[in-house]
């Protein structure tokens, strides 16, 4: 569940939009793909004087058109609420952003038979925001994360299981009075995807992460 707090009032403000412009573009638009998500997870981030826990809850957008070839080419959108935790011994103090996210990717199905299929996918996205609450002059915080996947799915019936494992790169910094860069601990993410279909074409995802990310998803999805 996304924990509840200021930050996350105006997520959930704006998630309430969402929705509409998810089943809007669903009615008009002639994409082969099309998605909607919800996430929250923890991933530890290391900065030059302390490792700190940052802690994410985010919705997002996803639309994707698919060549020839089956390569199909996406682009997402979406808002986050931030909260990086440092520790008790750490000179740095914890601070909440919230702001947006744009992302690009390309992912690669290869189908083996009627019920195993391999996927492999690249992606970037530029994610930036700024401190929340009241002060004067918050501070600002902007990442880069580039990612590669190979997936396994398994089909029974209406249900799909894919494990997964990532590999992950983030460049980032946070700006007040100085600035902090940060990267990620762990670079392997290993995941395990559910996908329920409800059609040939729909089907809901329940995603669970570990490793250089812990927590879960849950999508709306929609290809052709």
């Amino acid at each position: 569940m996304i924990p509840a707090g200021p930050g996350n009032s105006r997520l959930t403000a704006r998630f309430s939009l969402l929705p509409l412009l998810f089943f809007s573009t669903l009615a008009v638009a002639d994409w082969t793909g099309i998605a909607f998500e919800i996430g929250n997870y923890d991933s530890d981030w290391e900065f030059e004087r302390d490792t700190r826990e940052a802690q994410i809850s985010e919705i997002g957008f996803q639309i994707e058109e698919k060549t020839g070839s089956g390569l199909a080419v996406g682009a997402s959108i979406g808002y986050f609420d931030l909260r990086a935790v440092a520790a008790s011994d750490s000179p740095a103090q914890t601070m909440k952003f919230d702001g947006q996210f744009i992302s690009v990717y390309l992912r690669q199905p290869v189908r083996i038979s009627e019920h195993v299929s391999l996927s492999a996918a690249l992606s970037f996205r530029y994610t930036s925001g700024s401190e929340s609450g009241d002060q004067d002059e918050p501070a600002g915080m902007d990442w880069t994360e580039s990612a590669f996947e190979l997936g396994l799915g398994m089909r029974f019936g209406n249900l799909r299981l894919m494990p997964y494992a990532a590999y992950r790169d983030i460049d980032g910094d946070i700006s007040d009075n100085g600035t902090d860069v940060f990267e990620v601990e762990k670079s392997l993410v290993k995941g395990l995807r559910f996908d329920y279909f409800v059609e040939d074409s729909a089907f809901i995802r329940l995603e669970f992460v570990s490793g250089g990310a812990q927590g879960g998803y849950i999508n709306f999805v929609r290809r052709y």
